[in-house]
């Protein structure tokens, strides 16, 4: 975000690699024609190295959606894999191709979101795992294996001793599901992701109401599965929709959120209020509607954002530079300064899907001027 090439423009290409390897030979074409289609004069040599990059490693990336930047000037040539399609989330991002004088990073943002590392816990009343997920990968970072439970099949006199038998079966059930609730506390606490549980429901039942507060919090949802036979790939395959789901509901509440904070509240729809917050440093979470695109400028010197080709001056986040207009640099979409803006003062920047808004600020205060 922090790279600015002063003379020439950088090309981001955000391109949707098929899974089918015989369709590939027009990927190279979509992908000139996506730059060709982009407004602004992006330089031959860049276009030259994306293509080579796509025609070097396009099979590393099958069924996957690629984020590829490119400046000769700035010395950036880099190509991102983002997570895989699911049920759930068809793709991270849209083909689309930018030319600006930044990387634009706005849809990288929203995929990063959307395909977090998480942690995945499958139990059952004698064994439990806890996986890392991250992409592709899965590691294993506990596993555990309680003692073997007697069985209760011998009834004994009068069903005495079977009573005393499901006590004891359930006792060490109980202290099986504390320790690896204990164990969770630790590696959620040290990781902050969010975290899937898998198993039988009735054992998932037995085991949540043990789960620390810290743990709860971060709880995405639960599929079913045998944890005797799950291979890590299944575990992470019947994981990823969920956190998809949990994804997108999350971005739901925020949106309701945000609709539902009366006027004058600590919560503003308005893009220019929105504007105005970020340059004061006032907000504390932005959200942004990763549908739209809003052309506007950039004072180069402090920053001022506008919406349109107008000087900055005349924004309503306008600057008190002595030459607003000479300052001011054309961007392709503002709401991509004001995400990188946001981000260097400390604010979360999240992205939604289906809102009513074009961007919402979470103020921690009202700025100075705002209406």
């Amino acid at each position: 975000r922090g790279l600015l090439a002063q003379n020439t423009t950088v090309i981001s290409l955000y391109l949707n690699v098929p899974l089918d390897i015989a369709e590939h030979r027009g990927l190279l074409t979509r992908a000139r024609e996506l730059i060709k289609a982009a407004q602004g004069r992006p330089a031959g040599e860049d276009v030259n190295s994306i293509g080579g990059l796509i025609s070097e490693r396009g099979h590393d990336w099958l069924g996957r959606t690629v984020a590829i930047f490119a400046c000769a000037e700035v010395g950036l040539l880099q190509a991102i894999p983002l997570g895989r399609p699911t049920p759930a989330l068809p793709g991270p991002a849209d083909d689309l191709a930018v030319i600006s004088t930044r990387p634009y990073t706005r849809p990288l943002l929203a995929a990063l979101q959307r395909h977090p590392a998480f942690q995945v816990a499958i139990i059952d009343g004698r064994h439990a795992s806890i996986l890392a997920v991250r992409d592709d990968e899965v590691d294993m970072l506990f596993e555990q294996t309680g003692p073997d439970l007697p069985s209760s099949a011998f009834a004994g006199w009068a069903g005495l001793e079977a009573h005393r038998m499901q006590q004891r079966i359930l006792n060490m059930s109980k202290q099986h599901y504390r320790d690896t609730a204990a164990i969770l506390e630790q590696t959620t606490a040290a990781t902050k992701r969010p975290l899937v549980l898998g198993g039988h429901e009735m054992q998932i039942s037995h085991f949540l109401p043990m789960l620390p507060r810290t743990v709860n919090q971060r709880l995405a949802g639960r599929f079913a599965v045998d944890v005797r036979s799950a291979t890590p790939g299944r575990v992470r395959d019947l994981a990823t929709p969920v956190i998809a789901r949990w994804a997108r509901a999350a971005e739901a509440d925020l949106v309701a959120e945000a609709l539902n904070e009366p006027p004058d509240g600590a919560i503003t729809t308005d893009l220019d209020s929105c504007l105005t917050a970020v340059r004061s440093g006032a907000v504390s979470q932005l959200v942004l509607a990763d549908d739209q695109m809003v052309p506007g400028c950039v004072c180069d010197n402090c920053g001022g954002l506008a919406v349109g080709s107008v000087p900055v001056a005349a924004g309503a986040a306008g600057c008190a530079c002595p030459d607003p207009a000479r300052a001011a640099r054309p961007v392709p979409d503002v709401l991509d300064e004001l995400a990188c803006q946001a981000l260097d003062q400390g604010s979360e920047v999240t992205a939604v899907r289906d809102a009513p808004f074009t961007a919402a600020a979470w103020l921690r205060f009202q700025p100075a001027g705002a209406s």
